[in-house]
């Protein structure tokens, strides 16, 4: 069943970085998934928070739509979540003026990544 949360978030136009994130939830693991791309996952698993460095040249690799412009513009941002055995995969819904992008991320296979760091509570 996939899980659809609303996140805050704030967006560097300067250094190009998306930060998405939820105050109320404790941060027990992050994950750095590739060099522009981590991860914060809660105590049940579940996605807590992302960074994204160079966040619209990683996106319109995936979406040309989506731009510093497109992302300056940002009004509200929902993750898509959903666990299929071994597998997350996260979507990331950008609403910005009169527009909604979906953007799926590259899935991710639990088993490959561990966490460098773990934030014990």
């Amino acid at each position: 069943m996939n899980k659809i949360i609303e996140f805050n978030f704030e967006y560097d136009s300067v250094d190009d970085i998306l930060s998405i994130f939820d105050y109320n939830k404790h941060i027990k693991e992050s994950i750095e998934f590739s060099e522009d791309f981590n991860i914060d996952l809660g105590d049940n698993g579940e996605v807590v928070g992302l960074e994204i460095f160079d966040v619209s040249k990683f996106l319109s690799v995936l979406n040309e739509y989506i731009s510093r412009n497109f992302l300056k513009k940002l009004k509200k941002i929902e993750l898509v979540q959903a666990d299929y055995r071994n597998n997350l995969f996260i979507a990331i819904v950008l609403y910005a003026e009169d527009k909604k992008v979906y953007q799926q991320l590259p899935a991710i296979q639990k088993s490959e990544y561990t966490s460098p760091l773990i934030i014990s509570a």
